[in-house]
């Protein structure tokens, strides 16, 4: 199990705005990297939060047990790649051509990859002033998983951690390549939560991310409605997730009034 997450700053505005080129962007993306997906791109557009940077399109493609999902934020000049998969993918391919097809600023871009095993228990360090948000992956041993279970839960888990849905759970079940997995994605606010089992290990790979802080402590014991957790790795993404200003001076005066920090962090 791989998961790759690519924090990309100083890229286009209006392509990042693009829902025509965001669509082609996750489509071009799975082909390209030879993954399986089990569904086409979903696309949603986000102009309506209370943080109005944080206006941009979420989108999400479902693959055999995985998925590659992007959030961007035209008004702060970034967006946020996840690819995990149980299939092997070259990662450096994948940021070369998120690098070629929508650039963005090599020295301030975070790149980084966790590969999801059993008994890993790792919380980096994360700063709710600086960072975007947290991260979570999970790994749960589970044997009662079904559609409407999950469709429950992701409904659920937005409210026990204080998220805003901008979505329904979606849910999908697939068979191909002789796996089986059961797979459910729920949109939060330009963030997402998703859960993807597999009938034969009967385990859960779980993810939270959050462009909010959120009392993250408690996840593990909300996880164990579905079972024993076995792996919770947290991750903080967009230490560099500021609000780009119009004007030098319009920054000047918002650090030295101390309104900047306000405006660049959730």
């Amino acid at each position: 199990m791989k998961h790759t997450t690519i924090d990309c700053y100083g890229t286009n505005k209006y392509l990042l705005d693009d829902i025509k080129f965001v669509n082609q962007l996750l489509n071009d993306l799975v082909y390209k990297l030879e993954l399986s997906p089990i569904a086409p791109p979903s696309i949603i557009p986000y102009y309506y939060g209370r943080v109005k940077e944080d206006i941009g399109i979420s989108a999400f493609i479902l693959l055999e047990g995985g998925h590659v999902t992007i959030h961007t934020f035209p008004k702060r000049e970034c967006y946020f790649i996840d690819c995990f998969t149980p299939n092997d993918f070259d990662e450096n391919y994948l940021y070369e051509y998120l690098y070629k097809s929508l650039p963005f600023d090599k020295d301030l871009t975070i790149f980084n990859t966790v590969l999801r095993e059993s008994n890993t228990f790792e919380v980096k360090e994360y700063n709710p002033v600086d960072d975007f948000g947290p991260h979570l992956m999970l790994e749960i041993d589970s044997n009662n998983m079904d559609m409407e279970k999950m469709y429950s839960f992701l409904e659920g888990i937005v409210y026990d951690i204080n998220m805003d849905p901008i979505t329904r759970p979606f849910i999908v079940k697939s068979t191909r390549n002789n796996a089986k997995y059961l797979s459910g994605i729920i949109v939060i606010a330009q963030s997402h939560i998703a859960l993807h089992y597999e009938y034969n290990t009967k385990k859960i790979f779980a993810d939270i991310f959050s462009c909010m802080p959120f009392d993250y402590s408690v996840v593990s014991g909300i996880m164990e409605s579905l079972g024993k957790v076995l792996s919770n790795v947290l991750i903080p993404r967009g230490t560099k997730h500021i609000l780009k200003a119009k004007e030098n001076a319009d920054m000047d005066d918002n650090v030295s009034s101390g309104r900047w920090q306000v405006i660049s962090n959730q």
